[in-house]
């Protein structure tokens, strides 16, 4: 008999996410507010249903794939929502990257409604969720990973227990802050390659050789030209949206307030992000900070 599976969130990740659980064989009920998200979905075979309370009328397993930690709370407990709309036992894994605090909530609330709420952040970007090689934070009760591990199996190929509620969220906020980070410090790089009239393939083979190489730099390389598939190359078309990574700094800057960490480097990467996102930037590919820093240094030395 098929498993029945209700997604919500076709977009960017969700779309090639959903997709690979067709390709798994469970039936996917797809739900999302964006039409042009829907259809594509549709033509990876999920079934596009009109609402929340649809898709999961006869679903054992829900999947969420959220832009932000009040996009998930609101999904999941409003009185149309995952919990009031799922059959008692139901699990339920978001995919979203929420936060803490969101997170903790969120397995308390699951609890008071009979279901199960497992929190998955996930590592790759587009690439990674187009591939099924995602690398999956998993926060929940010991009870359940084994579980949640069968479940996320066909979309990624690291799929860790960091430990209970609110772990798989913490491990999120660590590694994006290290992730922005870089990003961040790879577009001032270029920016000022550029500006020192650097031929900036030709650097790119020295850094990935070198002490500067770094993931980002190599995946998401923020010079166009560079690197074919990556969106500096297509006119900065969004693969990790700008306000999307400002978000998951202050996630880090707020959980290392909580914590008395200093985060000096995450603040400043925060503050740039924002910057950019604020004046213009806020759906493009995160990378385009490059074209802000290069504006900002043109207007210092006119």
């Amino acid at each position: 008999m098929t498993t029945t599976i209700a997604w919500v969130g076709l977009g960017l990740m969700g779309n090639p996410m959903s997709k690979h659980m067709v390709n798994a064989g469970y039936k996917v009920n797809g739900v999302d507010i964006d039409p042009v998200a829907r259809e594509r979905a549709a033509a990876n075979g999920v079934n596009i249903v009109n609402n929340v309370v649809e898709a999961c009328a006869d679903a054992s397993v829900v999947f969420s794939m959220l832009p932000s930690g009040s996009d998930v709370d609101d999904v999941m407990t409003s009185a149309d929502g995952v919990f009031a709309s799922s059959r008692p036992g139901t699990i339920i894994i978001d995919c979203s990257t929420i936060g803490i605090a969101y997170a903790k909530k969120l397995h308390e609330a699951a609890s008071e409604a009979g279901v199960v709420f497992i929190e998955a952040p996930v590592s790759g970007g587009t690439e990674g969720a187009r591939d099924g090689t995602l690398t999956f934070m998993i926060g929940c009760d010991k009870a359940h990973a084994t579980k949640a591990k069968e479940l996320l199996s066909p979309l990624g190929d690291y799929l860790a227990h960091v430990g209970g509620p609110g772990t798989g969220q913490a491990a999120k906020v660590v590694n994006n802050l290290i992730m922005a980070v870089s990003v961040t410090v790879n577009c001032e790089a270029t920016a000022l390659g550029e500006r020192l009239g650097l031929d900036m393939k030709e650097f790119f083979e020295i850094a990935i050789r070198s002490s500067a190489d770094n993931w980002s730099f190599r995946i998401w390389n923020p010079a166009p030209g560079v690197v074919a598939e990556a969106p500096a190359s297509h006119g900065y078309k969004a693969g990790f949206k700008t306000w999307l990574l400002a978000k998951d700094l202050s996630l880090a800057v707020e959980a290392g307030r909580e914590v008395g960490a200093r985060l000096e480097t995450a603040e400043t990467a925060y503050a740039l992000m924002s910057e950019h996102s604020n004046s213009g930037g806020a759906d493009m590919d995160a990378t385009s900070l490059a074209l802000h820093l290069a504006d900002k240094k043109q207007a210092k030395a006119a």
